[in-house]
Parts: structure tokens; sequence; C-alpha cells
């Protein structure tokens, strides 16, 4: 089966059970190689706060993400 497909009939699920499948699988996924401790996500929201020029748009995002997996 495709994965068009499998999204397809899972959309036709309830919603419970949707979201029931949707921890499962982000429960099956690997742990991420890397950690950033809540005080660094906290230091960076304030950072953010004070100076709106430091944030970067969806689209940078997306793009710097794509250049570090090649």
């Amino acid at each position: 089966m495709k994965l068009e497909e499998i999204a397809h009939e899972a959309a036709k699920l309830p919603e419970e059970e949707r979201a029931s499948l949707a921890s499962r699988l982000l429960h099956g996924l690997e742990t991420p190689v890397y950690a950033v401790p809540d005080e660094e996500v906290f230091r960076r929201m304030r950072e953010a706060d004070e100076d709106p020029s430091v944030m970067i748009s969806f689209d940078e995002l997306v793009s710097g993400l794509r250049l570090r997996g090649r």
C-alpha cells in the first residue's frame, strides 16, 4: 500500500483513532541525536521577544534544513 492510500484510509478514522495512530507513528521514530535544554529554548524565546529581527521566516527555515540535508 502506498503512503497516499494509507493517508486516505487513515482520514476516514474517527478523530480519537487518528490521534492514536499519529501517536503510535511518532513514538516509532528514532530519538533525535541532539538535545536542546529547556533553558536554551527559554533564552532564545526571550531573545526573540526583545529583538524580533533575530527571527527567520518559515521559508528560510525550510531552505536551511534542505541545505543541511544534502
